[in-house]
């Protein structure tokens, strides 16, 4: 269970054999004092809504909060092969870990930045769609165009925004939103287009 099309599954490979190794010797750590995929994947959520709710003039507490989120995202699925706990249950809780800064964070750029609400409504709404089709279409094995995922562009963008006290998140964040309704749209229909030609 993935939200990689095909044509990045080969590099996706390389890039996990690599982070393997990198973190090789945290994963051992973890591994040998019982810690599970699952844990760190949890501890990894808390600091993603620790981010959230950080105050707005606690931007370096935010970064740093930031980077143990996405350290935790980098760990559990390592740790989950080391244990031989990997399976698909475990993707899943890893993946909606790994969305949930996209519902969590435009909330707390509206409260701390006084972003355009709906423009962040529609930004989360958005990718999480978006995602939500990609992993239905992989299983489906419905073959994709190669898109993007901007999470970690947002997730920048509102950092920088708490760090210079502005809001550089709205507009691009409504660019970034008629990107991932276009793409939706494109996988909705080939995702119909897969199901009418089964029938035949």
């Amino acid at each position: 269970m993935d939200y990689f099309n095909l044509q990045e599954r080969s590099s996706r490979q390389l890039f996990t054999s690599f982070r393997d190794a990198a973190f090789g010797p945290v994963v051992s750590l973890l591994a040998r004092i019982g810690v599970t995929p699952n844990q760190v994947t949890f501890v990894g959520v808390l600091f993603l809504l620790a981010t959230a709710l950080a105050p707005a003039d606690y931007a370096w507490t935010a970064t740093g909060l930031m980077a143990l989120y996405v350290l935790c995202d980098g760990l559990d699925g390592p740790l989950a092969r080391r244990t031989g706990r990997d399976h698909s249950g475990g993707s899943l809780m890893d993946i909606v870990a790994d969305q949930l800064g996209v519902a969590v964070l435009p909330a707390a750029a509206v409260q701390h930045l006084n972003a355009w609400g709906p423009g962040m409504v529609l930004f989360a709404s958005s990718y999480l769609i978006f995602i939500a089709l990609v992993l239905y279409a992989n299983e489906l094995q419905v073959r994709l165009r190669v898109f993007v995922r901007l999470k970690y562009l947002f997730f920048l963008l509102y950092l920088l925004s708490l760090h210079l006290n502005r809001d550089f998140v709205s507009w691009p964040c409504a660019a970034i939103t008629l990107y991932y309704v276009a793409e939706a749209q494109n996988i909705l229909l080939r995702i119909y287009r897969h199901h009418d030609d089964s029938r035949d």
